[in-house]
């Protein structure tokens, strides 16, 4: 289900409250967070007025949803001709072009026409950090275009193209990856008429063969009175100290979808790559992480207790979900002791198998479809890592200390622990292998 679901109507009617004054103030609540606060004010607004008209030109420069199965258009010797349709739930990012009810879709050659789409109340933004792969493919004369979950976004009919590849096939997953809305969606090998070998831009860039990924747990602000209580404690200071270093050393942020490509060997990284996970969802990650994450345009993984979390998914989580922060499972109630002899005794040590495997879906589905894991108390087995695997998680991470490479078991991952206090030259240091 959709995360946007979650919300109470209290907490959405608050909002639409909130949101509707933002539009008659001009200039937004806050500089901060004009933009999602842009997006997200008219969910509500319909795309065609009674008498057939519509300002189109509100679209523009925002994220539009597909009312349902609607034209995609193509512009061919001036004029648009439909090749094809966009699917029902598509999300479109929808460029500055202006011609009149025709919206440009961002870095594509597609249009939607204004009457067919309504403005989302989702902001996320499409990005990817992989490093192309130096071939270009040639589609069939007909194909569709999917989502990392393999839901099809759009259907191209009689009109051949070509893509930069971004991400291989593989044996799980038959699909080559290709740059879309300035994202990574894919194309079934099957529909893909030939690849050849091409000089794609940014794909001579320096490439990772390994990387660290980043663990962090609670933040405080000296500031405010507040102290560590133990090395898991990372003063807010600290932390933008360490954002700043990583921005100015030129370092890539990795979302968990790209870690995945790249240690199933399907895609290129680049040379500075990091990951950036905290665990357990304290309240401290929304109150002092996420503004900074934000302000450096940092990517972020969460990984969630989900059965310590309201019933519905509180609007804060969605909110950081949207601006780039990830949201993976910590369990669902396994974050807690029962098993002795091994590590902290967590639960998943010795649950039974069908139990550990029910809990480990249900955090998946608290997160809207999670894949990437975070053992409770970094304690793994072979009875932990059976049932991760068997609930359907790609990648799983301990507590061990260590950079991942691709040939790791994807189920026994290694992190780097940044403790509070540390000096910014033992952080750096902790990131240069």
């Amino acid at each position: 289900m959709l995360i946007s679901k979650r919300r109470s109507k209290q907490q959405t009617k608050i909002l639409e409250a909130i949101l509707g004054l933002c539009l008659v103030m001009t200039s937004g609540c806050g500089s901060g967070s004009a933009a999602p606060e842009q997006s997200a004010s008219a969910a509500d607004a319909s795309a065609v007025s009674v008498d057939g008209s519509a300002d189109y030109n509100s679209f523009r420069n925002t994220k539009v949803q597909v009312v349902q199965d609607a034209p995609l258009y193509v512009k061919e010797d001036g004029s648009y001709v439909q090749r094809g349709m966009f699917r029902a739930d598509a999300l479109l990012d929808i460029s500055d072009e202006e011609d009149g009810q025709f919206l440009k879709v961002s870095g594509s050659d597609f249009y939607a026409d204004g009457a067919t789409v309504k403005t989302s109340d989702r902001w996320f933004r499409n990005q990817t950090h992989l490093v192309p792969y130096p071939s270009v493919l040639s589609t069939a004369d007909s194909y569709t275009i999917q989502d990392a979950k393999g839901r099809e976004v759009a259907a191209v009919e009689g009109r051949a193209a070509e893509y930069a590849v971004y991400v291989q096939p593989s044996a799980d997953d038959p699909r080559y990856g290709i740059l879309y809305q300035n994202g990574v969606y894919f194309i079934p090998r099957d529909e893909v008429a030939g690849v050849k070998d091409d000089a794609v831009a940014g794909s001579d860039a320096p490439q990772a063969d390994a990387m660290p990924v980043m663990m962090y747990h609670f933040f405080y602000d000296a500031s405010k009175g507040e102290t560590r209580k133990d090395g898991n404690d990372t003063e807010v200071q600290e932390f933008e100290d360490q954002l700043n270093h990583l921005s100015k050393g030129g370092y890539t942020t990795l979302t968990m979808r790209e870690i995945d490509e790249f240690m199933d060997g399907r895609a290129r990284i680049p040379a500075k790559s990091v990951a950036i996970t905290m665990d357990d969802n304290d309240p401290s990650v929304h109150a002092y992480a996420y503004p900074l994450l934000k302000r450096y345009q940092a990517n972020a993984v969460i990984f969630v207790i989900c059965g310590w979390s309201p019933a519905e998914m509180p609007y804060d989580m969605w909110e950081m979900r949207e601006d780039g922060i990830e949201l993976q499972s910590h369990g669902f109630l396994m974050h807690q002791g029962g098993c002795s002899g091994e590590g902290h005794g967590g639960r998943l040590l010795c649950v039974d198998h069908d139990t550990g495997v029910q809990d480990t879906k249900e955090s998946m589905d608290y997160v809207d479809g999670g894949f990437a894991y975070a053992y409770p108390f970094g304690d793994v087995n072979d009875n932990a890592k059976q049932i991760v695997k068997d609930a359907g998680i790609k990648l799983a991470f301990t507590t061990r200390e260590g950079w991942i490479h691709p040939d790791d078991d994807h189920y026994e991952l290694p992190r780097v622990r940044v403790s509070g206090g540390e000096s910014i030259e033992t952080y750096m240091n902790s990131i240069t292998e």
